[in-house]
């Protein structure tokens, strides 16, 4: 008897779409070292990652740039790191006070896991008003995840976030190495400061784990299906047994961009003809309401 293989070879290649799709939209590590020293703006992106400095903003920016006496984690000229507050001018002083909102993510809204980095505050005097903790939190669409409190004057074993503090007592910067609660998250944002503090930060050694878009992530409800994603533009569709299904693609400003009512076939593909970014596909039926996040690369 002759037997019939395509169920499952066409079942297996869809799993590798999957998977592999999972690879796409991923943040890369990043040390800086192959960039120059630059000042590099308030919204400067390489490698697949964005960094915006939010706040202090009006005569200051980031900078790729190596200051051993300043930040004990660019210890030698050829070892860079991104700086946020540095003069416009070039001068490490930290020109602006109040609150601070230092900002790095995916480029592409893609998710990530974070695992480690350095981070460094500097090792200025504190009785002239430098900031010496901030709260680290976690984003994804937007939305809080996940969040800690650093002090980078001392070592902490505890929250979802252990720092190590270099050994030398003038320095406070050291390692932060993250728990399992910061995956599947986009951005991170470093916040504090008061009305009077200067804040400078330093990062560096940016360590992400592979991309978290998987097979769950792409599953809903073990009966549909969304693959690749992230996509260059074509989208599939595989519904399972479910039947009169209504679609709608919305963009982050909540307008419908795409739609189709009453699908019953049980696979569906159609063209993502928008610029890349975020999007989200709506799936109605009579019993039930759906929700997939979708990235256009």
């Amino acid at each position: 008897m002759k037997k019939n293989y395509n169920f499952k070879i066409y079942s297996f290649t869809i799993l590798l779409i999957l998977i592999s799709s999972s690879l796409w939209g991923q943040v890369n590590d990043e040390n800086f070292d192959a960039l120059t020293p630059a000042l590099r703006g308030l919204d400067y992106t390489t490698n697949g990652i964005r960094f915006q400095q939010i706040s202090p903003n009006s005569i200051s920016q980031m900078a790729s740039l190596s200051e051993n006496a300043t930040f004990i984690i660019t210890p030698v000229p050829s070892d860079l790191g991104m700086m946020y507050n540095i003069d416009n001018a070039g001068s490490i002083n930290g020109p602006n006070i109040g609150t601070f909102d230092y900002r790095f993510g995916s480029s592409d809204g893609s998710e990530f896991k974070m695992v480690s980095m350095e981070a460094d505050m500097s090792a200025k005097n504190p009785a002239n008003g430098y900031a010496f903790t901030a709260t680290i939190t976690g984003y994804r669409d937007g939305m809080s995840i996940v969040t800690d409190n650093i002090d980078f004057t001392t070592s902490d074993t505890s929250g979802s976030v252990t720092y190590a503090k270099d050994s030398n007592p003038a320095a406070n910067g050291g390692t932060l190495t993250f728990s399992s609660a910061w995956e599947n998250i986009d951005e991170i944002r470093f916040t504090g400061g008061s009305t009077g503090s200067i804040s400078l930060l330093m990062i560096d050694e940016l360590d992400f784990s592979t991309a978290v878009l998987s097979l769950s992530e792409n599953t809903i409800n073990n009966n549909i299906t969304v693959f690749p994603n992230p996509n260059l533009g074509t989208v599939n569709l595989n519904f399972g047994n479910l039947k009169n299904i209504d679609l709608k693609v919305i963009n982050i400003l909540g307008q419908v961009i795409y739609q189709e009512k009453d699908i019953n076939s049980v696979f569906y593909q159609f063209e993502l003809n928008q610029p890349s970014g975020i999007y989200f596909i709506n799936l109605d039926t009579q019993d039930t309401h759906q929700q997939i996040k979708l990235i256009k690369k």
